[in-house]
């Protein structure tokens, strides 16, 4: 049955159309009783990544299957904070970046995650997100 458990993680990640963002557009999100202050220190990149995530190449599904693996390794490993790179989506004129609004949303679904934000510049910009993972210690 464990592994039952497994795919529904995997596929229990929305595959519908999500809202489309913008290939520079910066995005952030928080779950409810994230500081103020820790969200300032993510989005400056003071909190160091432990792991990283490069999904350039990847197609949707495959895209979901690594970011969903990914984040629980991280997780089951107590990574406080971790990098995944979208990519902006320039590879072809007037395309969509739909891997990063995809990223955008499945990251909201998951129960691992407690906030994200844009990264700095030198670390992909708005090419790639700073991922904040529950601490395992406080439940």
């Amino acid at each position: 049955m464990a592994s039952q458990d497994t795919e529904s993680l995997v596929d229990g990640l929305s595959s519908e159309i999500v809202q489309l963002v913008e290939s520079e557009e910066e995005l952030i999100f928080a779950t409810p009783g994230i500081q103020l202050k820790m969200m300032k220190r993510l989005k400056q990149g003071h909190i160091p990544w432990e792991a990283g995530l490069d999904l350039h190449g990847f197609s949707l599904d495959e895209a979901r299957d690594e970011l969903s693996r990914f984040i629980r390794d991280a997780s089951q490993n107590q990574c406080r904070c971790v990098i995944v790179i979208h990519g902006k989506a320039y590879s072809g004129e007037g395309q969509q970046p739909l891997v990063k609004s995809y990223v955008n949303d499945w990251l909201k679904q998951m129960h691992q995650v407690t906030a994200f934000c844009s990264a700095q510049p030198k670390d992909g910009g708005t090419g790639a997100l700073y991922v904040l993972l529950r601490n395992a210690n406080k439940r």
